[in-house]
């Protein structure tokens, strides 16, 4: 459901010579310092005190701690795969409602990572040791599809999971070892901050260190996105430095929400709520194309016949006002499908289908549009010129010449000197040759 000038921009960004992400060490260590991420960080470091309440201080504020923590690192990751690095550019409008559940997906794709690792490991201690190495490899590229796609069962593919890695290719693996050093340096700089540090700043100067460090491979690791983001479908809102900065559109950015929205109720089996919601925001507005686009779509893979043909009455009229003639005739197809009764009820738009339809080669498409025009439309200045088109879908499209000499004569009835009727004579010229020449 990409629009043209989307394309045009994905071609574009496409060509930018992004820095490959060990370029970019330092920026993902400078991140969690910037005024935004600090802030948070700080917070929710002192926050941590609350974990000295007992069990219950433990089990709220620390799951509370960890969802706030990978909330905001599934954020980090996601803006910074589009391209955005610097939490200035965060801006609402760029987030997506879908990611606050991506930390609880992750936890579920943890625990079946981890049932995976406990089966082999039941069986042999070495199954149980290649596993969890397995298992670690692949939870970049978790983290990555859970982004892309905000789904569990995503997340858990394993087709999924290494169409990303062979995606990124090398990059991955380099990625992997910075991540094992970050892993690791973590609790050094615990060890390093409890020789000095006063007893009471204990807990939240080691909660600033896991946020710092979760939020830094965050970092690094959207960037890598960013770095293939042809390769893993993403369209980027900005350009990297140098690049001269190509921006969506709010309207195209807005229209891409909706439809991945829509697309995501269609792929849970949610088609009432896909079809509610569809329906919702092309009331909201007629003049939208994208709108009635996303709404047509969706009404495609439901048994409502009617709604979709009283749908095709204006969408149809708005694709040929656009020049979008295939995607109209393609439309008007699917209406006929499920409606074989369906005809237009603009005489402008049958005709100029039609024309569409003679270009596609589709003459049987002529003739069906073509159907009752005259009487539907009566005094319709495009009479003679929908004939024309019959005319030739039967003489040059079908090979039934004989249909068309009957139309002409219609028309040499009724448009005697209309330039369709001349031209007519001029296809027809042959077959009214042998026609005058039979003797009486």
């Amino acid at each position: 459901m990409n629009s043209i000038s989307t394309d045009r921009h994905s071609e574009v960004a496409s060509e930018w010579k992004i820095p490959p992400f060990w370029q970019k060490l330092n920026s993902f260590f400078l991140f969690p310092l910037q005024m935004e991420p600090l802030l948070y960080a700080l917070l929710l470091s002192v926050c941590s005190y609350g974990l000295m309440f007992g069990v219950i201080g433990i089990c709220a504020v620390g799951l509370g701690l960890m969802l706030a923590v990978s909330r905001y690192a599934f954020k980090v990751s996601a803006l910074a795969s589009r391209g955005l690095t610097n939490s200035a550019d965060f801006r609402s409008s760029l987030m997506e409602e879908e990611w606050k559940w991506l930390p609880w997906k992750f936890f579920g794709v943890l625990f079946v990572f981890g049932l995976f690792v406990g089966f082999l490991a039941s069986r042999s201690m070495t199954l149980g040791i290649i596993a969890n190495l397995v298992v670690a490899f692949l939870i970049p590229a978790t983290w990555m599809v859970l982004i892309n796609t905000n789904r569990l069962s995503s997340a858990i593919n394993p087709f999924e999971l290494l169409a990303t890695i062979f995606g990124i290719g090398k990059s991955y693996l380099l990625l992997c070892f910075f991540l094992f050093l970050l892993q690791q340096g973590s609790p050094m700089v615990m060890v390093a901050l409890l020789k000095i540090a006063k007893p009471a700043l204990v807990l939240p100067l080691m909660s600033f260190v896991m946020i710092y460090f979760t939020w830094v491979m965050a970092a690094m690791i959207g960037y890598v996105m960013y770095q293939h983001h042809a390769a893993l479908d993403i369209d980027p809102v900005q350009a990297p430095e140098g690049v001269a900065s190509i921006q969506i559109d709010p309207k195209e950015a807005e229209a891409k929400h909706r439809d991945a929205v829509v697309a995501r109720l269609v792929q849970d089996n949610k088609m009432d709520e896909a079809v509610h919601q569809a329906r919702e925001w092309q009331r909201g507005d007629y003049e939208s194309l994208p709108d009635h686009r996303r709404y047509f779509r969706v009404l495609k893979l439901t048994e409502q016949a009617d709604s979709l043909a009283d749908l095709g009455q204006r969408f149809i009229p708005m694709l040929m006002a656009q020049q979008r003639t295939s995607e109209a005739l393609e439309a008007w197809v699917s209406c006929v499908k499920r409606q074989p009764d369906f005809l237009l009820a603009s005489a402008q738009a049958s005709y100029d289908l039609a024309q569409q339809a003679w270009r596609a080669g589709k003459p049987k498409y002529v003739l069906m549009l073509a159907k009752g025009f005259e009487n539907r439309f009566a005094g319709s200045a495009l009479i003679p010129s929908m004939l024309e088109l019959v005319v030739r879908a039967y003489k040059q499209g079908l090979d039934q010449p004989m249909q068309g000499v009957h139309v002409y004569m219609r028309m040499k009835q009724l448009f005697p000197d209309h330039a369709s009727t001349k031209e007519v004579e001029w296809v027809l010229r042959g077959e009214l040759e042998k026609l005058s020449s039979k003797p009486d």
